[in-house]
């Protein structure tokens, strides 16, 4: 809620200061008295345009200052601003300098202009001749219509975000289908080079130690030879048997000899076993049947593999398995994609079930709508003005957590017209009383909103106006309503008054305003009935105007 607006050296106005009430509040007063120049200080305050080149001094300053009580929706908006709450208002001021640059201070800080328009998104509204954009905009009549019907829409928005959520994982599988593709390429390459070797896990170590024995392969060879020489030549039997005879004889005449004999049997058995042994040994092994040519041309793979997979050749055999599991992984993306699909359908199906529920609702409850609103129009001075609202279904990438109806809002203001958009054949006055009908069908579910009617009673009378005031008052039952007026019906129906007059102090011309009280009220509104001249019957009529 609005709750003052103080405004000094803004055009006419040398100081005002206003305090707003929750309700119905109206101004009043003679054309160019400065009626306006209240509705667009206010826009400044609020970040406006200063669209008026102000006659300001070297040292003069232009400011407007609105406090707005805090409410939940304000709250939400400061916080999403990260804007400190420190108290229960928040104040915005506007400074316009000589060389007409300006700031805007929220709660004592420069911000900039765009952060009190984000701040009180959705709070107040100006609904003033030619200016009726909201009415424009098809998303607002399907906010309306979704508002008036009570349409419940959070199953539709949970089954929008699944849909959403899987739509995008797809999307984001498709957008990598070419990078794993190539991807997949280049492992299969790597795998077929692989392949060729068929690392195994130590045999690069082998293959190293095969290459160093053949170095030295000549001088192992002879030695080897010499050795298997001499022991072909070495009568072992004969010799070691000799020995064994005579020591068995030692033994026969002096027992001291037994140990020796036993130990020397025990030699001549692990001599014969270790004889055995190379014999078997350079039996097995043939050199010259060893292929080192492979050898060399084995180790050189691994080599030039280790290269190319930028590894250590001993640890070739360990990717081995990585590039297939890589491979098998990347070769399921097909499948993947259509699980993915799958999903992402079904979750779409859900999603349009729930959206054609909200859609059918929505055509029934706005088909009751028009039929209201265009009742109500001829009590505006709308005489033969109707409204239609026509469906249909958006394409897929605009479909939203409201649904995917596009709406299309037609209106004729003549029966043998066709129908058109609004803005092509309603007139300013025609949009702002349309735009009454639909805030006062709206009135018992819009609350806390600033509702500012710049003059939206202009050129009625009698019991058109009178049914004006009554939606006005209706819609301030549970809003703020800030009305400029001319009419004195609209002008009765308001909880608190203000006049708006030019006055001349020291030789300059200036408006002023002034708070009615009960008795100058009915003056006021005497005055708007039968002119300057105020008659007796004038001030009766206000007096019951004021009572009703």
């Amino acid at each position: 809620m609005l709750v003052s607006l103080e405004i000094k050296n803004f055009l006419l106005i040398k100081k005002i200061s206003i305090n707003f009430i929750d309700g119905f509040n109206a101004f009043t007063g003679e054309t160019g008295a400065g009626k306006s120049i209240i509705i667009e200080g206010l826009k400044l305050a609020l970040g406006g345009k200063n669209q008026t080149t102000l006659n300001l001094k070297d040292n003069e300053i232009s400011t407007i200052k609105a406090i707005f009580e805090i409410n939940d929706l304000i709250k939400k908006n400061l916080i999403e601003q990260k804007i400190d709450i420190d108290d229960d208002y928040l104040i915005v001021e506007r400074e316009i300098n000589a060389k007409q640059k300006s700031k805007l201070f929220i709660n004592g800080e420069i911000r900039p202009l765009s952060f009190i328009k984000n701040i009180l998104k959705n709070t107040i509204e100006f609904q003033e001749n030619y200016e009726q954009q909201e009415l424009f905009d098809n998303k607002y009549f399907l906010e309306f219509i979704d508002n008036i019907g009570a349409i419940n829409k959070d199953n539709l928005d949970l089954k929008f975000k699944n849909f959403k959520h899987l739509k995008n994982i797809y999307l984001a599988h498709l957008d990598n289908e070419k990078n794993i593709k190539e991807k997949l390429e280049i492992l299969k390459i790597k795998n077929n080079k692989i392949k060729v070797l068929n690392p195994i896990k130590n045999e690069y170590e082998e293959l190293i130690n095969k290459r160093n024995l053949y170095k030295n392969i000549k001088k192992y060879s002879e030695v080897s030879k010499e050795i298997k020489n001499l022991i072909s030549n070495f009568d072992s039997n004969d010799y070691l048997n000799l020995i064994e005879k005579n020591l068995k004889k030692l033994e026969d005449i002096d027992n001291e000899y037994y140990q020796i004999s036993q130990k020397y049997s025990s030699l001549t058995l692990d001599l014969n076993e270790l004889i055995n042994e190379l014999e078997n040994k350079f039996d097995s092994e043939d050199y010259d049947e060893i292929n080192f040519d492979e050898i060399d041309e084995n180790i050189y793979q691994y080599q030039q593999l280790s290269k190319f997979f930028e590894i250590e050749p001993e640890n070739l055999f360990s990717i081995k398995d990585k590039i297939l599991n890589e491979i098998e992984s990347l070769e399921n993306f097909d499948r993947e994609k259509e699980i993915l699909f799958n999903k992402y359908t079904i979750d779409l199906k859900n999603y349009k079930e729930e959206a054609l529920k909200v859609s059918n609702l929505r055509k029934i409850e706005s088909k009751k709508i028009s039929e209201n609103i265009n009742k109500q129009l001829p009590i505006v001075n709308i005489e033969q003005g109707e409204i239609i609202f026509n469906f249909s279904e958006k394409d897929e990438k605009d479909f939203n957590s409201h649904g995917y109806d596009e709406l299309d809002v037609l209106f004729r203001t003549n029966k043998n017209s066709e129908f058109s958009s609004i803005k092509k054949v309603a007139s300013g006055g025609e949009l702002s009383r349309l735009l009454l009908i639909i805030k006062s069908l709206s009135a018992n579910n819009d609350n806390n909103l600033t509702l500012i009617f710049d003059e939206v009673d202009s050129g009625l009378s009698g019991k058109i106006a009178s049914n004006v005031s009554e939606k006005i008052h209706n819609i301030s039952k549970k809003n703020q309503v800030i009305a400029i007026t001319h009419s004195p019906q609209v002008a009765s129906k308001a909880h608190k008054h203000w006049k708006i007059e030019k006055v001349i102090k020291n030789d300059e011309m200036i408006s002023q305003i002034v708070e009615l009280n009960d008795e100058s009220r009915v003056n006021e509104i005497a005055s708007l009935i039968s002119g300057a001249k105020i008659t007796d019957t004038a001030k009766k009529v206000a007096s019951d105007l004021l009572q009703n």
